[in-house]
C-alpha cells in the first residue's frame, strides 16, 4: 500500500476514534488487524521511541564526516606601543595593525591543505625608519602529508566507515523493537478476537440454558420432570450468566491492553472485524531457517559488528607507526608603503619562499597503540565467536518456533474435531428431550463438554496465531508478512 492512501485511512480512523469517544462516551468502534497496526505504528510510544534513537545514531555519521570540513580562521588586532625602549633607533610610539585570514581542509587522503592571507600595517614615529607607514601583504600555501600513521587518511576515513556501520546497526535494532511492538500489538489483537469469541460463545450458551429451562417448566407441568431437574436448569441459567458476565469483562480488558498499545485514550470499546479461523498453514524448517539467515537483525548486527572489528584492528595496527608528516610552504610577499602597491607586489615582484620538511613524532615505549591494538585483536575474536553464538541461536529458536507453529496446528485441529463430535452429542441428547428420554444433568453435562472443547479450539488457534507471529519475528519478516511500510 502506497504511504499517502495509508495515511488517508489512518486520519480517518483516528477522527473516527475521538469522535465516538467524544461525543458518546463508551462507545464501541470495530477495527481490522490493518486498522490496528496502522494506528501502532503512528501511535505506539516504544516506536516513536525506536525511531527517534535510529534517527540521532544517523547524525553520528556527519559528525565522523566533519574531520574533512574547511576550518575558515581569522584575526583582525591593533597594537599601540609606547613603552620605553632601550634603543635610541626605536621611536615613542609604535603602532600596528594586523589582518590575517586562512582555511584549512584535510581531504581524504589525509593531506591538509592550508591557505593563509595576511597585511600588516606597521607605523613608528622613529626618525630611522625609511618607510613609514609600511604594508607587508603575504600569501602562502602549505601542505602536510602523513606518510606512516593514517597514512592518506587511513583512519580518518576508518572512523567515517565505522559512524556508518554504527548507524546501521542501530537502525537495525530500531527496526527490531518497532517489530516487537508489531507482534505485541498483534498479538493483543488475536486475544481479543479470542475474548470476543467467547463472549459470543457465552451468549449462545446462556440462550440455550434459558431455553432448556423453558423446555424443563413445561415438561414439569405434564410430569415428564421431577422439581429437581428444574431447579438444575434454573442454576444452569444463573451459572451461564456468571460466564457471560467474566467474559464481558475480560473483554474489556483485552481493549484496553491494546488500546494501551495502540496509545489511544478513551472508553470507547474496541470490537475485532477479525475471526480465529483455520488456516491449516505448516512450517518448514528449512525454508524458515533461510529466511531467517537472510533476514534476521541480530546475525545482521553482528556481522556488522565483525566487519567494524576488522576496521578497527586495521586502524590500530596502523597507528602502530610513529607520525611522519611530509610538509611543504610555497610563500609569497609584498611590501609598499600604500596598501595598494602591497597587495600587486605579491603576484609582480614574485618575492617568493620556500621550505619542505620531513617532521615525525616517535614514541618510545608505544604503550597506548600497542594496548589498544592488542585490544582491538581480542575485540575481533570476541565479535567471531558471538557471530558464531548467534548463528546457534538463530538455528536453536526457529526450530523451536518451527515445532511449536505445527504442534499448535495440529491440536487445533484435534480440538475442532471433539468440538464437531462433542456438538453432536449435545444435538442428539436434545433430540431425545423431546420424548422425555434424557435428564438435565446429562444435557447441562453434554453442554459443558461442548463448551470446554469450544473453548479449546479457540484457544489452541490463538495459540497457533501467537505462534505464527513468533516465528515471523524470529526471522526478521514480520514487517513484511504484515505488509507493514517505514
Amino acid at each position: 500500500m502506497d504511504k499517502m492512501p495509508r495515511l488517508i485511512t489512518l486520519s480517518i480512523l483516528l477522527i473516527a476514534i475521538f469522535y465516538n469517544t467524544a461525543l458518546f462516551g463508551e462507545e464501541e468502534m470495530r477495527l481490522s488487524l490493518s486498522d490496528c497496526l496502522d494506528i501502532g505504528l503512528a501511535n505506539n510510544l516504544d516506536i516513536k521511541i525506536a525511531k527517534i534513537e535510529s534517527k540521532i545514531k544517523k547524525f553520528d555519521i556527519p559528525i565522523a564526516i566533519s574531520v574533512f570540513d574547511t576550518i575558515l580562521e581569522g584575526e583582525i588586532s591593533y597594537t599601540d606601543d609606547e613603552r620605553a625602549a632601550s634603543s635610541t633607533f626605536a621611536g615613542t610610539e609604535n603602532l600596528t595593525a594586523n589582518y590575517e585570514i586562512s582555511a584549512t581542509k584535510k581531504m581524504p587522503t589525509g593531506t591538509e591543505l592550508t591557505v593563509d592571507y595576511s597585511n600588516t600595517r606597521n607605523w613608528t614615529d622613529s626618525i630611522y625608519v625609511t618607510d613609514n607607514p609600511l604594508h607587508t601583504a603575504e600569501l602562502s600555501l602549505t601542505l602536510e602529508q602523513p606518510v606512516l600513521k593514517n597514512i592518506f587518511g587511513y583512519i580518518d576515513r576508518g572512523d567515517v566507515k565505522l559512524s556508518k556501520i554504527e548507524a546501521e546497526q542501530a537502525g537495525l535494532k530500531a527496526l527490531s523493537r518497532i517489530e516487537d511492538s508489531v507482534a505485541d500489538i498483534e498479538k493483543s489483537y488475536w486475544n481479543l478476537v479470542f475474548t470476543y469469541q467467547n463472549v459470543a460463545l457465552r451468549e449462545r450458551l446462556l440462550k440455550q440454558a434459558r431455553r432448556l429451562y423453558g423446555i424443563f417448566k413445561e415438561h414439569l407441568k405434564t410430569g415428564f420432570v421431577e422439581i429437581n431437574e428444574l431447579y438444575e436448569t434454573e442454576a444452569n441459567v444463573r451459572i451461564r450468566k456468571t460466564e457471560l458476565a467474566i467474559a464481558e469483562n475480560n473483554l474489556k480488558d483485552a481493549s484496553n491492553r491494546l488500546k494501551l498499545l495502540l496509545n489511544i485514550e478513551g472508553a470507547a470499546l474496541i470490537l475485532p472485524k477479525n475471526k480465529l479461523a483455520h488456516l491449516e498453514k505448516k512450517a518448514d524448517f528449512g525454508q524458515s531457517l533461510n529466511d531467517a539467515f537472510i533476514a534476521n537483525r541480530d546475525y545482521r548486527v553482528e556481522k556488522k559488528a565483525l566487519a567494524s572489528k576488522k576496521i578497527k584492528l586495521k586502524m590500530k595496527r596502523n597507528s602502530l607507526w610513529p607520525e611522519v608528516d611530509l610538509v611543504g610552504t610555497f610563500a609569497l610577499n609584498g611590501i609598499d608603503r600604500k596598501f595598494e602597491k602591497a597587495q600587486r607586489r605579491l603576484t609582480t615582484d614574485k618575492h617568493t619562499y620556500y621550505y619542505a620538511g620531513v617532521e615525525f613524532s616517535i614514541p618510545f615505549e608505544n604503550r597506548e597503540a600497542r594496548g589498544e591494538y592488542n585490544k582491538a585483536k581480542l575485540e575481533k575474536e570476541k565479535a567471531i565467536l558471538k557471530l558464531l553464538q548467534v548463528e546457534k541461536n538463530v538455528i536453536n529458536d526457529i526450530d523451536e518456533k518451527v515445532r511449536k507453529v505445527n504442534l499448535n496446528l495440529e491440536n487445533a485441529k484435534r480440538w475442532a474435531k471433539i468440538r464437531e463430535i462433542q456438538a453432536l452429542k449435545f444435538e442428539e441428547e436434545e433430540k431425545k428431550l423431546k420424548y422425555g428420554r434424557s435428564n438435565s444433568k446429562t444435557l447441562i453435562d453434554y453442554q459443558n463438554d461442548l463448551t470446554l472443547a469450544t473453548i479449546n479450539e479457540y484457544d489452541a488457534l490463538l495459540q497457533y496465531y501467537s505462534s505464527l507471529i513468533d516465528l515471523e519475528n524470529a526471522k526478521d519478516m514480520l514487517l513484511e508478512k504484515a505488509g507493514v511500510l517505514l
